[in-house]
């Protein structure tokens, strides 16, 4: 073989130190740019899941108790995780509510739990420090204890949670107690005039009307007929 036919030598030339740093440099800057966009559009997926699933869950306990012909509460949990500092409603249950006769010819009110505990996405909450926010959830509550007296339902100690009941004619109340004059109490089922739930992203710091973040996604909830309508104001 002659030098004529041979195949010319290929020369491959590698990126030098300088031409690497500065793709690098440029790759960074682009994600520093589209970070926040990018953070905000998981925040309102997030977001949207929790409220799409409340509402479902809400509308899925009035058909409960209207096909079942019995009362069904839905409780939702607040308390406080290891990354947080402030309490905020994190999970609900639902429950069928039945008032058995006694041995003695007393009525007793019993509650049996229906499915599963559904939680909250992560980094999404319904606060509790606002009224304003939700008043179909405002007040104490009730500790989150078994009738037994071991382990709670939300899976969390200290736990509590506030309720609220849809009846057999689709009307929704909230569960409150009412003190008596002695030492025992009662429950009570008043009638609502404003029920609604706020939905936000957990800032983890006490969430009020003054700070509430721009994007949220609220639940109302007509007491006497029971349909359910959302607002959205829009993203962040």
């Amino acid at each position: 073989m002659n030098a004529l036919t041979r195949k010319p030598h290929i020369l491959q030339r590698a990126f030098t130190l300088i031409e690497t740093l500065v793709v690098v440099s440029i790759i960074v800057l682009i994600l520093v740019m589209t970070a926040p966009s990018l953070f905000s559009t998981m925040q309102a997926t997030r977001l949207t899941a929790a409220g799409e699933t409340v509402l479902g869950f809400l509308s899925e306990a009035q058909q409960v108790a209207q096909s079942q012909n019995t009362p069904v509460e839905v409780r939702f949990f607040r308390y406080q995780t290891p990354l947080s500092q402030f309490q905020a409603f994190r999970s609900m249950q639902m429950f069928k509510i039945t008032t058995p006769v006694d041995d003695r010819g007393q009525i007793q009110e019993r509650s049996e739990p229906i499915g599963t505990l559904v939680r909250l996405p992560e980094n999404v909450v319904i606060p509790q420090d606002d009224a304003d926010l939700s008043p179909l959830l405002e007040g104490e509550g009730f500790q989150d204890v078994k009738p037994t007296g071991f382990g709670t339902y939300s899976g969390v100690e200290e736990a509590y949670y506030s309720a609220v009941r849809f009846m057999t004619d689709g009307s929704c109340r909230k569960v409150e107690v009412v003190e008596d004059a002695g030492a025992s109490s009662s429950l009570s089922y008043p009638e609502l005039r404003t029920s609604c739930i706020t939905i936000c992203p957990d800032t983890n710091q006490a969430i009020t009307l003054n700070n509430l973040p721009k994007n949220f996604f609220c639940i109302q909830i007509d007491p006497y007929t029971g349909k359910i309508h959302t607002y959205r104001p829009g993203q962040f």
